[in-house]
């Protein structure tokens, strides 16, 4: 449940990272296709991500009685997803009934007028995921005045092992990402501070002992992928904004990929995350949270999510494959 704000340059502005998005669109053509990347595990290094092809499907997550899944979508089989598939404040979610299938059966798609979900089998095109939203449709034309609840469209998992920090050694990150398009609609009317189209990761660390005082705190610690507003975004820290109340911490792009999305073309995003996951605890309590978390033993990494924040009228798309995040202890 991605509580990540938008808000990351409300005062500062963009560097003109969205230059392109006003002449209307960014399109890409296709890129060379490198092998998939795959990983076995061993005794001292485990993947954490499960299903990280999207094969087994989703649980579509109901956009008002959040608790609750109101469908399965599973593309290729049937099975049980460890995925969730969150819409939050969409005008139109999408049914379990609306698959469409190519015919080699190689990909499958969920669809509707504000957006679409596509996975495709790695063996074929290696591209996992895509993820679409109509920004345009979500908002019927008309931009967000500021103060009102923005769109996400987020893949989700719970990390079944549930890792203490303390206990690792390294948390290696590895994603691969094209920009497919995005498209921005009146531009004249575009404000930096209220519209905008973000995809993100983020992983969620949280105080699990029960018998801590500080049992339920968190931090957003997120990954950042593309943003229209900015070619290559700076790091962020601050209060989530949208809802929660804890801390976010995100890396700058530059921490993670020397390329930019805006571009279209494949960028691969990959660090060892634990030890600014480890500092981001520490600048946490240094800024006011985790007041009453004591200790960096107490904290788990608990989940992940993955996906679009569209405030603005945009239509975009981006598409992912090779999602992985392998620990080592």
């Amino acid at each position: 449940m991605n509580r990540r704000s938008f808000l990351r340059n409300l005062a500062l502005g963009a560097a003109g990272g969205y230059s392109a998005l006003l002449a209307g669109c960014v399109s890409t053509e296709p890129q060379p296709e490198p092998g998939v990347v795959k990983y076995s595990n061993t005794p001292d290094q485990a993947e954490l991500i499960s299903d990280p092809h999207f094969l087994k499907g989703f649980q579509l997550v109901d956009p008002e009685a959040r608790t609750s899944n109101y469908g399965i979508w599973c593309p290729f089989f049937e099975t049980t997803p460890v995925w969730k598939l969150a819409q939050w404040h969409t005008i139109q979610k999408l049914s379990p009934n609306g698959m469409q299938r190519t015919a080699s059966r190689d990909s499958a798609q969920i669809a509707n007028d504000c957006k679409a979900v596509t996975v495709t089998t790695p063996e074929h095109s290696r591209s996992d995921l895509i993820l679409e939203v109509l920004g345009n449709t979500e908002y019927q034309g008309t931009p967000r005045a500021g103060d009102e609840p923005w769109v996400h469209l987020l893949v989700e998992q719970a990390i079944e092992t549930k890792p203490r920090l303390v206990d690792l050694t390294a948390l290696n990150f590895h994603l691969e990402a094209r920009l497919l398009f995005a498209k921005l609609y009146k531009p004249k009317q575009f404000d930096e501070t209220k519209h905008a189209a973000q995809y993100q990761v983020f992983f969620y660390l949280q105080d699990t002992n029960r018998k801590s005082e500080g049992y339920g705190e968190m931090i957003w610690f997120g990954v950042p992928v593309y943003d229209n507003r900015e070619w290559m975004t700076d790091r962020y820290e601050a209060a989530d904004f949208a809802g929660s109340g804890m801390f976010i911490c995100t890396l700058a792009h530059e921490d993670v990929c020397p390329d930019s999305a805006h571009g279209g073309k494949w960028i691969t995003l990959e660090a060892d995350l634990l030890p600014q996951m480890k500092e981001a605890f520490s600048i946490a309590q240094k800024k006011g949270f985790m007041q009453k978390t004591k200790s960096l033993e107490d904290i788990r990494l608990t989940g992940m999510n993955m996906g679009w924040e569209v405030p603005g009228l945009l239509d975009v798309s981006l598409q992912t494959r090779n999602l992985s995040l392998r620990c080592e202890s």
